[in-house]
């Protein structure tokens, strides 16, 4: 619960901001392969220099025989956690750069996402006695969201992209982020103190939509 609107907290859902598979288990199967590939290497490499240096194989398998045991522990390890043989041997495939990069405008996206979701229950509280600064007050805040969404994705979509572009977003984007939380401010006022609809700043939301939407477009 939030101490201002005593709702639920944003779920962590709409804080997720980073794609990509489990970097642990991508890990642990490339550990794995490293060792199959070192173990079949030094396995095949004594028992050549066996078959040189005496007849047939003699010394080869004192080395291997402990090493096996090792590598079929771990190969059970991973059996046991879940692993099929097919993980196991299939190299991980690895994201592409541009989708697990991420720019500075992500963390002002996240805290827009917290913010529009405050708002969102502060206007349910006032829709009571105020039902049009309810309305008007979450339209705006979803046209900011979704403007600030679009311009996130073309900083991601962008093929060739410095990290210096990617801040030039920033002070943008957290002009936007000052909107929402006066207009989320005002709401709760308005609420609390049951001020006049005209204080609360809907307006300036709309604004920083509009020009977010520019950037983005």
């Amino acid at each position: 619960m939030t101490e201002e609107t005593q709702q639920p907290a944003v779920s962590t859902a709409r804080v997720a901001t980073r794609p990509g598979p489990s970097g642990v288990a991508g890990t642990r199967r490339r550990i794995y392969q490293r060792h199959l590939l070192l173990f079949l290497a030094v396995f095949a490499g004594l028992i050549a220099i066996d078959q040189v240096t005496s007849p047939g194989v003699q010394w080869a398998f004192y080395p291997i025989v402990p090493w096996m045991l090792i590598f079929v522990l771990h190969t059970a390890g991973l059996l046991g956690r879940g692993y099929s043989v097919g993980e196991l041997l299939i190299p991980p495939r690895q994201m592409p750069i541009k989708d697990v990069y991420t720019v500075p405008l992500d963390y002002e996206l996240v805290r827009a996402r917290q913010l529009h979701d405050g708002i969102a229950n502060a206007a349910h509280a006032v829709r009571a006695h105020d039902a049009e600064l309810a309305d008007s007050a979450v339209a705006a805040a979803n046209d900011l969201l979704d403007a600030m969404e679009s311009l996130a994705a073309r900083a991601h979509g962008e093929k060739y992209r410095s990290e210096e572009q990617a801040k030039k977003l920033v002070p943008e984007a957290q002009e936007a982020l000052a909107a929402l939380d006066g207009l989320h401010r005002g709401l709760l006022r308005n609420q609390l103190l049951e001020e006049e609809a005209s204080d609360v700043p809907v307006q300036p939301v709309r604004e920083r939509a509009s020009a977010v939407r520019q950037l983005a477009g």
